[in-house]
């Protein structure tokens, strides 16, 4: 049996996701490693020209200062410096999504929520939901 290549090219595309989970991986390094979201980013996604990661991480490049300043108005008695790395990275890269209505906003925090449940604190969740949904109600 031969597959078709489309057919093929599809099996091996990531689900959206496993792109937030590779994007908060990139942002993840950046904030880290303070090295560039651009480097970050060309080293895990190689020659992935996905729309939705393009759309993120051009929009992360411009506006990461604006939209720490956005998630750090939410937190209550706490800094955005303060927070984990894993943190920062789930709260930019939902910012971002929510800031150019990529995708519907209860479907951007249940993704951040998801992700902080498998990669931060047991609490880490309450406060992510708590920030994106002051972002998406203001």
């Amino acid at each position: 049996m031969i597959i078709p290549c489309d057919l093929l090219y599809n099996i091996y595309m990531l689900n959206r996701h496993e792109y937030r989970e590779r994007l908060m991986f990139v942002l993840y390094q950046h904030l880290l490693l303070q090295k560039d979201l651009n480097v970050c980013f060309i080293n895990t996604f190689e020659d992935d020209d996905n729309e939705f990661i393009n759309k993120i991480i051009n929009d992360i490049n411009i506006n990461e200062n604006t939209y720490i300043e956005k998630i750090s108005q939410y937190l209550k008695n706490w800094t955005f410096d303060r927070l984990n790395y894993v943190e920062q990275a789930i709260l930019l890269l939902a910012t971002s999504e929510i800031n150019q209505a990529l995708n519907d906003k209860s479907v951007v925090i249940d993704e951040a929520i998801i992700l902080s449940k498998e990669y931060c604190d047991e609490t880490s969740y309450k406060y992510i939901n708590g920030v994106l949904d002051n972002i998406c109600n203001n």
